[in-house]
């Protein structure tokens, strides 16, 4: 390997050789140019890398005569020569390799992090819970797209987590029903991370104290418009299966997600009861009894089902070949499918226990509840059937309908 003096002059002056050669500055260990036989110059580093345990040969460019090259190689040499010794300097192969540890080891974006969470909530779990439902992972979706969409590309460790409990707060004061959600989806989705990658990332969330709003406070319900106005409109509904659905929810306060899912497998007609597999916040299925005047819509409903499914509430229309159950109902001009959860809970406080109202109005029995119950942590059928035929006596003397007074005392009593 010749050696010369690395200057312009001495470099310029190199004749183009026969087939590629390598020179050396003894002044300058490491620094090598490359002449190949077509006359082109080319500068290289070589050193040996400790963490790789080889030599490795790095590219620096082309001499060339316009500039003072020399001088620019010179002091490349020193900065090549740290990076290679320090590990910085990878070739191609080795630099993919290094990216995709990388990518594997980073931390998901905000939105990335949502989508892993629904991930392994919507899966079967080894705990043996019950996986999230569908519609529930749409929703959360729909949220973050709301309020949180605006942080979806920051990773979940930079997450600017003041700037987002400041966002909530705000929204808070004019919908603190939507705040709340959105701080329960941002806060669900930190949580996961936090568990998964063993960290203590902040959680976002919201100032204490905030207090939800009935649908009365907010507005979207008016006490004061008549019932039999709403079952009027309500009996107008051509669809028999939607009025039906209507009729029902009203005289039950049932979950309207629930109810439209239920197959005839859950409905046992003869004693009067309907079976639901999960309800809100429960992990095992409540068996529920039905007043009297529910059972008859059932067994209306009954009569008219279609051959072709079991659904309770079969939807008029057919997808590739296939008949689902009817999706959430249209409000009405008076009342929306909401209401009338609200209108029930408001006579069954007045004329049945609470913690079988709650019962049967599938709301997350309390401790207090559960004690009320006793050994079984239910209440038996005969405390289930008086405070239903109560609830549906009583709301059928606000439409305008006859009531069932011995029901009514019974339930008092």
């Amino acid at each position: 390997m010749p050696k010369i003096k690395f200057t312009d002059a001495s470099v310029g002056a190199i004749p183009t050789p026969v087939k590629t050669t390598w020179f050396t500055d003894t002044a300058h260990k490491g620094l090598r140019l490359c002449v190949t036989k077509t006359g082109v110059k080319t500068w290289y580093v070589n050193k040996w890398d400790p963490t790789a345990n080889k030599v490795r040969a790095v590219k620096l460019g082309q001499w060339s005569p316009k500039v003072t090259h020399c001088k620019w190689a010179k002091g490349q040499l020193g900065v090549v020569a740290h990076g290679i010794a320090s590990g910085d300097v990878m070739n191609k192969t080795e630099a993919q390799a290094q990216e995709v540890i990388e990518q594997a080891n980073a931390l998901p974006a905000f939105r990335e992090a949502l989508e892993q969470f629904i991930e392994h909530r919507t899966t079967s779990r080894q705990s043996g819970k019950a996986r999230m439902m569908e519609t529930t992972a749409k929703d959360y979706r729909a949220t973050f797209n709301k309020h949180l969409a605006q942080w979806a590309d920051v990773h979940v460790d930079e997450l600017p987590i003041l700037e987002i409990n400041q966002y909530l707060n705000a929204v808070q004061v004019t919908r603190p029903n939507a705040a709340h959600v959105a701080a329960t989806v941002a806060g669900a989705t930190v949580r996961f991370i936090n568990k998964l990658c063993a960290l203590a990332l902040p959680i976002p969330s919201l100032l204490e104290g905030t207090k939800m709003r009935s649908r009365v406070e907010t507005g979207k319900l008016d006490m004061q418009v008549p019932w039999s106005d709403r079952w009027d409109e309500i009996e107008a509904i051509p669809n028999e299966h939607i009025r039906l659905c209507w009729q029902i929810t009203w005289y039950t306060g049932f979950r309207g997600r629930g109810l439209r899912a239920l197959t005839w497998d859950q409905v046992d007609l003869e004693a009067g009861v309907v079976r639901f597999d999960r309800l809100k916040r429960q992990e095992v299925e409540r068996t529920i009894v039905l007043a009297d005047d529910v059972v008859s819509l059932f067994k209306r409903l009954h009569g008219i089902r279609y051959e072709d499914c079991d659904w309770v509430f079969p939807s008029r229309v057919l997808r590739c070949d296939k008949r689902g159950h009817l999706d959430v109902p249209d409000k009405l001009p008076l009342t929306k499918p909401g209401d009338l959860r609200h209108l029930w809970m408001t006579v069954a406080r007045e004329v049945a226990p609470r913690h079988v109202h709650r019962w049967l109005s599938q709301q997350t029995m309390t401790d207090n509840d559960l004690r009320m119950l006793g050994h079984y942590g239910e209440p038996s059928w005969d405390e289930q059937k008086r405070a239903a035929d109560a609830i549906a006596g009583a709301i059928k003397s606000r439409i305008g309908g006859e009531s069932n007074v011995v029901s009514l005392l019974e339930a008092r009593a």
